[in-house]
């Protein structure tokens, strides 16, 4: 040691060797720093950071050997061979980027050792390359102690340096990394130093060949500044990338934490209760809501639980003691199940007031996450949805789809049973007035008072269903035909005297028409459909509230669905025909005009009398396409006749009823080109009795038009005196079933005369029909009568404007 320091005191110029040692630190502190960076590097940035600090770490450590050999003093003029210098130069850059890149990748304890190696053995290997490189009139001897020892100091230190450069973080990992290196590098210079004996020799030198002290400290002065360069600039990069990488991580870890704010308040927030578990089975985190679903203490569940255990203390909160094995298990398959991928529908568990969906997915690392869903409030939405949608929404009775299904099971029931099935419809008799005269909210009360009497005589076994509208209907499953009677007998008991509602009072009633299985039908359609025809003949029936079906309902109304078939379309296939009778003038025996008379020419069933076809076309609403085109084509024929001439059509009350009536009459009189006053309109009372309001509303249009008003079929139905007084009526028709039996019954001549004398009255001229004998004209002169139609001045008859051609109908 003692010769280490007489080295140092005695041969080097000590100015020099301080600045050796400051190039030295420097060169270390620039080499850690650079290495830190690594750290944070990726890729090629990692190997450039690697091999800058490689660079760095040999030309400082061979510019502080250079440094230190110029203030070296041996007694001789010497100089520096330039081939050996930069080998040394080459070797020392080589072996310290090869040890940087290797510990660098090994990162363990081999790879330390192997790079500690490697720039411990090329530092000792730059150092007497270097010194061998001297040239001067002398021989080195070495001492192989020495040399040995001053080996083991360039590589031991570097077994810790490198760790402490590469994968430190603190300033002073740093600082002791940096302080080991130029320790190193000090001792292997000066222990090599001390290490050689010069014996005087002469040497014959090459001035190609060899530098100068001169020319040796240029370039060492070159290679210290480059070192330093590289060091002040890497360090000042390192400082600014170290600089932005601090400031990213910061926001980084800014937004992690705020990212991790917004999930803790997310998974605290969540509708669903959630659960992660580990790859090992544990509880890792769960959140407030899972807590709160299954009414837990925050002790009842900790980290680390199995799904069996955290199942087994959330169940046992809501299911029964006998029942938490087998929930547990259940739970526990559908896991095994959902982790599997054999299923990925969730595990419904209902309890007594709370139902919840589970549902399980693996993660990646084997660990998996269960989500709870309380659908308690789904399920009660969905049930009243499904109830809605078979249910009435104002009686909250079944409706017809509900309905039909009940029907359908009692029909299966039966058949099966060998009991019978029992179905009564039933419609509201004058449910039109409550709502027309007390407003639809009394109309509403109406119908749920009618569905509670109904549900409060209904026993065991038995239905009832709103149909829609007024329309209901009951089923009962029976054996003997008694009690099909009592059960009618309790449902038409609903309807007997007055029902209080919230809207007031109310007289209801309603018919019934009753169908059995299986004597009036084997299925569902056909059983209602005959309870329907029994409930429509009681309806039509006055008195009759009850109606039984019978065989021939089934007859009459397949004949009236057949002839409303066949009456679509029958105008456009020609089958209508329209003729005309005429009406004349008992004063002058002049002709005033025709009544246009509708016939239906069959095809099969040869002529349908009006009587019977008109009924049908008013249910069926052809009434209206019918009604126009009769009377578009009287008003057509009756254009073609002598200006005087008028042409009376008749108006049935469905066709009075309908708001536009003014607009189509004026529409086909100015189509036809006929004036208004040329047409007459015929109606009966009966029309008008339904809703005289707005009957005598569109009367009043009419007549504003010019057109004529008919009262037809007088003396028969109301024959309200309040009629002719409400209405300013252009004729007065006496029915023909009057002038016909004139002659054997007094009484049809008084109200002939009563009639007439009634007409003279109110300025209202009179027309008699059914006038076929002279004794009727004879009567009817006597009395005054204006006018006259019947068999006597002739029968119905082609239009007028084709009998003039020739032409004559084949209807009579």
């Amino acid at each position: 040691m003692l010769s280490i320091l007489h080295c140092i005191r005695d041969q080097h110029d000590s100015s020099l060797v301080c600045l050796a040692a400051l190039v030295c630190v420097l060169t270390a502190l620039g080499m850690v720093r650079l290495c830190r960076q690594v750290q944070w590097a990726r890729g090629s940035a990692r190997t450039g950071w690697l091999t800058t600090a490689g660079v760095v770490a040999g030309l400082g450590i061979w510019a502080t050997h250079f440094i230190a050999m110029l203030g070296y003093d041996p007694g001789f003029v010497i100089g520096y061979d330039l081939v050996g210098t930069v080998t040394s130069l080459a070797i020392v850059l080589v072996t310290s980027i090869a040890a940087l890149v290797i510990a660098a990748r090994l990162r363990s304890r081999p790879g330390y050792a192997i790079g500690a190696l490697l720039m411990g053995g090329g530092l000792a290997t730059m150092h007497y390359v270097g010194m061998a490189a001297l040239e001067m009139p002398a021989l080195i001897r070495w001492n192989p102690g020495y040399v040995l020892t001053s080996a083991i100091f360039a590589v031991a230190p570097f077994a810790l340096v490198l760790p402490l450069a590469l994968h430190g973080k603190s300033m002073g990992t740093g600082a002791v990394a940096a302080t080991l290196m130029t320790l190193a590098v000090v001792l292997l210079h000066f222990t090599g130093m001390t290490a050689i004996s010069l014996v005087p020799s002469r040497a014959e030198f090459s001035s190609d060949t060899m530098m100068s002290p001169r020319e040796m400290s240029l370039w060492v002065f070159v290679t210290a500044a480059c070192t330093l360069g590289i060091a002040a600039t890497a360090a000042m990069i390192s400082r600014r990338a170290e600089i932005a990488r601090r400031t990213s991580e910061r926001l980084n870890n800014e937004r992690l934490e705020l990212i991790g704010r917004r999930l803790d308040m997310a998974l605290e927030n969540m509708h669903q209760g959630l659960c992660l578990f580990g790859a090992d089975g544990g509880l890792i985190l769960w959140n407030q809501r899972f807590v709160e679903m299954y009414g837990l203490a925050p002790q009842d569940i900790r980290s680390g639980m199995t799904m069996a255990e955290m199942a087994r203390v959330a169940i046992a909160n809501r299911a029964p003691a006998d029942e938490l094995d087998q929930r547990v298990g259940r739970v526990l398959h559908n896991l095994e199940a959902a982790r599997n991928g054999r299923t990925h529908a969730p595990d419904v568990s209902e309890y007594d007031d709370f139902i919840v969906a589970v549902r399980s997915r693996p993660l990646p690392d084997g660990g998996w996450v269960s989500t709870f869903d309380d659908i308690t409030e789904q399920r009660k939405s969905e049930a009243r949805i499904q109830h809605l949608a078979l249910h009435d929404g104002l009686t909250g009775l079944p409706n017809r789809s509900k309905f039909n299904d009940l029907m359908d099971r009692a029909l299966a029931i039966a058949a099966h049973s060998g009991e019978r099935l029992g179905v009564v419809v039933l419609d509201l008799d004058g449910f039109k007035e409550i709502n027309d005269s007390r407003g639809h909210a009394a109309g509403d009360e109406a119908l749920k008072t009618v569905a509670t009497m109904l549900r409060g005589v209904l026993l065991e076994g038995e239905g009832v269903a709103r149909l829609g509208g007024d329309e209901f209907a009951a089923t009962i499953l029976f054996n003997e035909t008694h009690e099909l009677a009592d059960f009618v007998d309790r449902v038409a008991s609903c309807f007997e005297g007055t029902a209080t509602s919230a809207a007031g009072d109310f007289v209801i009633k309603a018919s019934l028409g009753v169908a059995s299985y299986p004597e009036d039908g084997q299925d569902r359609e056909q059983l209602c459909n005959n309870a329907d025809l029994a409930m429509y003949r009681a309806k039509d029936n006055l008195g009759e509230r009850i109606c039984y079906y019978e065989k021939g309902m089934d007859e009459s109304a397949r004949h009236r669905r057949q002839i409303a078939a066949d009456l679509r379309g029958a105008a456009g296939r020609g089958e209508l025909v329209i003729l005309y009778q005429v009406q004349r003038s008992l004063k002058d025996e002049c002709i005033n005009g025709y009544e246009a008379l509708l016939r239906w020419q069959h095809p099969v069933r040869g002529l349908v009398t009006p009587c019977e076809f008109i009924p049908i076309a008013e249910e069926t609403g052809e009434i209206f396409a019918i009604g126009e085109w009769v009377l578009r084509e009287a008003c057509r024929e009756a254009a073609l006749w002598p200006e005087h001439q008028m042409v009376a059509v008749n108006l049935s009350a469905v066709q009075l009823g309908q708001p536009n009536l003014p607009e189509i009459v004026a529409g086909i009189l100015v189509e036809t080109g006929l004036s208004p006053r040329r047409l007459e309109l015929e109606i009966t009372e009966t029309a008008i009795i339904g809703d005289k309001a707005r009957a005598l509303h569109i009367l009043r249009k009419l007549k504003s038009m010019g057109v004529s008003i008919a009262i037809d079929d007088f003396g028969t139905g109301y024959s309200s005196l309040d009629t002719l007084n409400s209405f300013p009526f252009d004729k007065i028709k006496i029915d023909k079933s009057f002038v016909t039996c004139s002659d054997e019954r007094p009484q049809a001549r008084a109200i002939i005369r009563a009639v007439l004398a009634l007409g003279r009255s109110l300025d209202v001229p009179v027309l008699a029909e059914g006038v076929e004998t002279r004794s009727h004209v004879d009567l009817l002169q006597a009395e005054g009568c204006d006018q006259v139609q019947g068999f006597l001045f002739g029968r119905p008859q082609s239009a007028p404007s084709l009998a003039d051609r020739g032409v004559t109908a084949d209807i009579a």
